[in-house]
């Protein structure tokens, strides 16, 4: 399903400005995008074995529409941040281990901690990814340095309440090995800077090319950045039929 997204719906655009990856949609291309974001949906929100336990989608169709945003802001946002998990999912040797967005306790309000932590456990020392997702109308280089502001707390590395949050879940799933990992990570000097990727991931209606490899550097040496985007003409409209096309 992820691979789809990029290879199906999206498309990737050369840039002059480095350190950034950019999509555009393919030609014709959009009802398949909305079709996956569709299907994505009840996955990143709800999750499949809970649609199971209800009895199926039918049964489970008043949770998953009562577990979708409903104000554009908070659609926005979620939807940015679904895309950079699969994003970082498929396109990327990092993984990120839960869609996280099943535990907000309002639909209408983002979720606190960082945006996206995702793990690289097949290089020789363990690497960690801090993501922070932005979605906007229009890009601006404020919204790129509100990023890098976000990222560069608690001295660049994860916080350490996302961290304890992910291995809790992880432990109630009963995948103890990843889970390990999380709670690992919450040890003082657990991963050094040089270690640790951080990632500004875009949903935007214009080219944020220029304002992500022109934006601020973290004050943390050794840390490394990395930049996605995906460009997306008429993006509130884009936001709203993703939704809409779930009973929303």
């Amino acid at each position: 399903m992820a691979n789809e997204l990029f290879t199906k719906w999206l498309k990737t655009v050369t840039t002059p400005h480095k350190g950034v990856i950019l999509y555009d949609e393919r030609p014709g291309a959009r009802s398949i995008g909305i079709g996956l974001l569709k299907q994505l949906l009840p996955a990143h929100f709800v999750g499949e074995a809970t649609v199971v336990q209800a009895g199926g989608y039918p049964k489970a169709a008043a949770i998953i529409a009562n577990s979708l945003p409903s104000n554009k802001k908070t659609q926005s946002g979620d939807l940015g941040e679904l895309l950079a998990t699969e994003y970082i999912n498929s396109e990327t040797s990092f993984v990120v281990p839960l869609n996280k967005l099943r535990w907000k306790s309002d639909r209408q309000m983002p979720m606190h901690g960082n945006d996206v932590i995702g793990v690289d456990a097949s290089a020789k020392h363990l690497k960690v990814l801090k993501g922070e997702c932005k979605s906007r109308a229009t890009f601006t280089k404020n919204v790129v340095e509100e990023a890098v502001e976000s990222l560069d707390l608690h001295e660049g590395r994860p916080n350490p309440s996302t961290l304890a949050f992910i291995a809790k879940r992880l432990y109630e799933e009963k995948r103890d090995d990843e889970a390990n990992v999380f709670r690992d990570l919450q040890c003082i000097d657990a991963i050094s800077a040089r270690n640790v990727v951080h990632m500004v991931f875009v949903l935007s209606g214009n080219d944020p090319s220029a304002h992500l490899a022109n934006g601020p550097k973290s004050k943390h040496a050794g840390v490394k950045r990395e930049n996605a985007a995906i460009m997306i003409t008429g993006h509130g409209a884009f936001v709203k039929e993703v939704y809409e096309t779930n009973g929303t």
